[in-house]
């Protein structure tokens, strides 16, 4: 190993990289709730909201769940470490555009099935409108995939591009990037609003205004896409597709990431069913996405920046055969994770009321307290995940998550049936909590098997405990600030009260029981500073 080991089996090192990942990472996902807003706003509870929310989700679903996604970037980081650590950046070169072609051509035989199929979902599954109205959600459907199709090609590029920066531990402009894609789709979205109206229903819709939102969002992804692929190039790699099916090191990569798309695509069908079925409700899927914007915000500040900071220094502490330093590393990243995720879901279960009201769609409430409880499943085992690749092992999480999908889909399924429409978004959120928490701890209990746990079980009492407390002082302040000014300002400055009284609170208790990951961060955020 050419890192060093203490550097790479330091906890505030580790916390350094997340904190660098987690800040531009929280300026994207802002711009990604406020996109989602901005749908609200524009669209409406309507179903040519819903239809555009889910067709334009959809290219996102393909790449991410039939393709492996963010799973992509993580079988490709540990591929790339070794060429990186030996000087060697045309392997490095060959073996990412190996990877990236291989993707092109996968992803032109899937997406003509996409364009073909969710037209045929959508009448089987989540129409719930007229005959004729179901006809026009249909038809605006079938266009609208048609636009935004082309979009996972450009989610590959992204993702390989990724893969070039992660390898090298350069980590801000791969975070940074997103914020293109949402603002070019804010600005469609404002765009449409000015020229074709707010809320417009199906029937009431122009063409124009379909074509404006698809081939608008496109472009949006367009220059996604090329910050990163220049992301890449600056570190070194110029990335283009080539022939991968040709490279023995890329098939070996490609074989260990089959499972890994089976994983993912068990995800995608998971959040698809959610998306569906919350389409019997108007504005359900809108409401359904913003409320998986929100669930996610945590997950990108929390488990991503660390999985991203620890898949390196795992893959080196792997190569370098150092289980007992390599155990020790997953544990600390993991309580820092927690120490984040955990206060987050309590947080978004006292404030998701005005929440709802802060952004104008009430609608999301009880799905976002409901979803929030399985946010410590979803970041235990997006975690634990990049440790499971970080030694080769796709099986195991593979497995965790046909376990999860299972459970996903037989409570939506049970929900679909018998839930009333009025209850239904909160009992979709509630399903998929409990299906992450089982996947997430039936996945740590396997990977960490053997492993003293008895630091983590100590991190993770602290964690709870401190997020109990805080709940009540959290609830009381958003509630009085609330109730002393009207309107959404005063719902906004309920939720920011609130949630500043909850970390205050929180990292009080923290500090007086002397948790190591205030340490580590308080450590990482000194040394960002000082960089």
């Amino acid at each position: 190993m050419t890192a060093d080991l203490k550097d790479l089996t330091s906890g505030s090192g580790t916390a350094r990289d997340s904190v660098t990942v987690g800040a531009w990472t929280a300026i994207s996902r802002g711009t990604g709730v406020i996109r989602v807003v901005v749908i609200g706003a524009v669209l409406g509870p309507t179903f040519l909201g819903n239809t555009y929310q889910l067709t334009n989700s959809l290219p996102s679903l393909i790449y991410y769940g039939f393709l492996a996604g963010s799973l992509f970037v993580s079988l490709l980081v540990p591929a790339l470490v070794k060429h990186i650590d030996n000087g060697r950046p045309e392997d490095t070169a060959r073996v990412s555009g190996g990877f990236l072609g291989i993707a092109l051509v996968s992803l032109l035989l899937l997406a003509p099935l996409a364009v073909l199929l969710l037209p045929e979902l959508l009448r089987v599954v989540g129409l719930n409108g007229t005959a004729a109205q179901d006809s026009q959600q249909i038809e605006v459907a079938r266009l609208l995939v048609l636009l935004t199709v082309p979009q996972v090609f450009l989610f590959a590029v992204v993702g390989a591009s990724t893969a070039v920066m992660y390898a090298h531990r350069r980590y801000a402009l791969a975070a940074a990037a997103p914020v293109a894609e949402n603002a070019g789709i804010i600005t469609v979205l404002i765009l449409a609003g000015v020229i074709y109206g707010r809320g417009q229903e199906l029937g009431e819709h122009s063409t124009g205004e379909v074509l404006l939102l698809g081939l608008g969002s496109t472009a949006a992804v367009g220059a996604h896409a090329a910050l990163q692929w220049w992301g890449a190039r600056r570190a070194g790699v110029l990335l283009r597709p080539r022939a991968g099916w040709r490279d023995p090191e890329v098939i070996v990569t490609v074989r260990r990431a089959l499972r890994s798309l089976a994983q993912a695509g068990l995800l995608a069908v998971q959040i698809l069913a959610l998306l569906l079925v919350s389409n019997r409700v108007a504005g359900g899927t809108v409401a359904t996405q913003m409320a998986l914007n929100f669930y996610y915000l945590p997950i990108a500040l929390a488990a991503t920046p660390v999985a991203l900071a620890l898949l390196p220094r795992l893959s080196r502490l792997h190569q370098g055969d150092t289980p007992h330093e390599f155990a020790g590393t997953f544990t600390q990243g993991l309580g820092l994770a927690w120490f984040i995720a955990i206060p987050a879901a309590t947080g978004f279960v006292v404030l998701a009321e005005p929440i709802g009201h802060t952004i104008g769609f009430v609608l999301i409430s009880g799905g976002l307290a409901a979803l929030s409880l399985g946010l410590v499943g979803e970041t235990t085992f997006y975690v634990t995940t990049q440790a499971a690749y970080a030694r080769g092992d796709t099986r195991t999480p593979l497995v965790s998550m046909a376990l999860q999908a299972v459970v996903c889909l037989t409570l939506c399924a049970v929900t679909a049936i018998f839930v009333k429409p009025e209850h239904l978004l909160p009992a979709l959120g509630a399903a998929y909590a409990v299906a992450s928490l089982v996947g997430g701890a039936h996945l740590f209990l396997r990977l960490s098997r053997g492993w003293q746990r008895r630091q983590l079980w100590a991190s993770l009492g602290r964690i709870v405990f401190g997020s109990a407390v805080m709940a009540a002082p959290v609830y009381f302040c958003a509630r009085l600030v609330g109730s002393q000014i009207d309107g959404r300002v005063g719902q906004v400055l309920a939720v920011v009260a609130g949630a500043l009284v909850g970390v205050l609170v929180f990292g009080a208790l923290q500090r007086v029981l002397r948790a190591p990951e205030l340490a580590w961060l308080v450590t990482g955020l000194r040394a960002k500073g000082a960089g």
